[in-house]
């Protein structure tokens, strides 16, 4: 009797004791979702901003229920498009939250170690979703698992339903995917990775076009906080992507690929940005290449730009900056001038564009500094900007051999002889076209090559082009008289 009455005795203060570790983790959990909510506003608002988007992702609380062993909560994330007379994007999530340390549905999934909760987040059937879940087949088409750490950790796993449609008017094909995040507690560390193989539409309706696409990836690492102290690194790409329309038999790419790389240091931030479009095919008839963009920006002061960033795609301030006076557009040039203090540099290094024929490409860099003049002066005479670029260069080749084999490629697709294309006539054209630059070596013209350096002196406000200086009065009157 006494074994029995001490085994219930232990089972009652066990269960007492889980429960009151549940109500303790659930009080917790409902400050760590308030937390976690204002976190995710501040780095979509980063993000947006750092991809020069004008767009915004605001996530809010609409309600939250705290039990003892769970709680659910609703929410709403609302994306602004740049444009504020168009209709924003709003998301309705449902969230069923089991409290930790050890809540059943985590060891369901496998996951023994304890947590402080397990949450299951899944899209509500809105006006805005209606369209998403009927070509679901009215299944959920997006839901999330969660789990959140003791420390404020959150590691979540999205997932996205398949799609298979086929309507009057649309056919849909979509493997379905994930994406996961890894979030730090009170740090700003974060790692997403995701993929989707296969995506397929068939829009018939009165614009038709045609998408098909394999091998979505992402792959994102911030570490710190990359307006103070932080690094970034980025990858997006997709591989065999084919788009036709009813005005062209198709295009494709063998890859579009961004990678980025950022790293920031008290708040001076240097931003490398590659932008990658491979093997490029027009009408399957005609190679047109590949096309490589890397962009950098240095010395940038991230907060200032961060700041400038959001005051601009601030939709409610835009009638507020029609007037040089405004407090929006005072605020605006303040940003600037806090931003040019550090020396900013623009780099292209470089722009390609390359054939199995040869290679063009450019490069330009554009050094930035504060003008010597203040807010007012500036105000006044905006004219004393242009002290705020102190020197410029820019560096084209246009290869001959590369344009050559375009045109070839070109007139065989078209079914034309070669003496009925293009071809043939392409170095008489290109000729003519560079001629009246090249008398005043402007521009150099040889059998492979086009091409042309141009420099800029902002203390002097002239240009050097080939290694003669023009006042950029005189450099007009030569450019216009090209023209005629």
């Amino acid at each position: 009797m006494k074994k029995s009455t001490g085994l219930v005795t232990l089972v009652v203060v066990l269960a007492a004791a889980y429960g009151g570790s549940t109500w303790y983790t659930g009080k917790k959990t409902e400050a760590l979702v308030s937390e976690k909510v204002a976190q995710f506003n501040t780095l979509a608002a980063e993000q947006m901003q750092q991809m020069g988007l004008s767009e915004s992702v605001v996530m809010n609380v609409l309600d939250y229920q705290r039990g003892v062993f769970s709680s659910t909560a609703r929410y709403t994330i609302t994306i602004k498009p740049s444009d504020a007379e168009d209709t924003p994007l709003e998301l309705t999530l449902d969230d069923k939250i089991s409290h930790g340390p050890l809540p059943m549905s985590a060891m369901a999934l496998g996951n023994f170690t304890p947590v402080a909760a397990l949450s299951r987040s899944t899209l509500v059937k809105t006006k805005d979703t209606e369209g998403w879940y009927k070509l679901t087949g009215d299944k959920t088409p997006l839901w999330a698992d969660s789990l959140v750490g003791f420390d404020g950790a959150v590691d979540t796993n999205v997932h996205f339903e398949a799609i298979k449609h086929q309507g009057n008017e649309i056919s849909v094909d979509f493997s379905g995917g994930q994406l996961r995040t890894k979030a730090g507690g009170k740090s700003k560390d974060i790692v997403v990775t995701g993929s989707f193989p296969k995506l397929f539409v068939d829009d018939i309706s009165e614009d038709p076009l045609k998408l098909e696409a394999s091998n979505f990836v992402v792959d994102f690492k911030q570490d710190g906080d990359i307006n103070v102290n932080g690094t970034q690194v980025g990858k997006l790409s997709v591989d065999n992507v084919k788009m036709q329309t009813a005005e062209t038999d198709g295009i494709t790419f063998k890859q579009i690929a961004v990678n980025s790389d950022a790293v920031t240091k008290d708040s001076i931030s240097d931003t490398k940005v590659i932008y990658t479009v491979s093997d490029l095919v027009f009408e399957d008839k005609v190679n047109l290449g590949s096309i490589e963009l890397s962009m950098n920006f240095d010395r940038v002061y991230a907060p200032a730009i961060s700041a400038l960033s959001k005051l601009i795609s601030d939709s409610n301030l835009q009638n507020d900056m029609d007037s040089v006076d405004s407090p929006t557009a005072q605020k605006i040039m303040e940003l600037v001038l806090q931003a040019l203090e550090q020396k900013p540099v623009l780099r292209i290094e470089p722009l390609r564009w390359y054939t199995a024929a040869g290679e063009s490409k450019a490069t330009l860099r554009v050094d930035f500094q504060k003008p010597d003049a203040t807010l007012q002066q500036l105000k006044e005479s905006p004219e004393l900007w242009v002290e705020a670029i102190p020197a410029a260069q820019l560096d084209v080749s246009i290869s001959k051999p590369m344009l050559r084999g375009l045109a070839t490629d070109m007139d065989k697709a078209e079914g034309l002889t070669p003496e009925e294309g293009n071809a043939a006539m392409l170095d008489m054209m290109l000729d003519a076209a560079v001629a009246p630059y090249a008398k005043s070596n402007m521009i150099k013209n040889d059998e492979n090559d086009i091409s042309t350096v141009i420099k800029y002196d902002g203390q002097d406000r002239v240009f050097d082009i080939n290694g003669q200086r023009f006042t950029s009065e005189q450099l007009l009157g030569l450019v216009l008289m090209g023209m005629m």
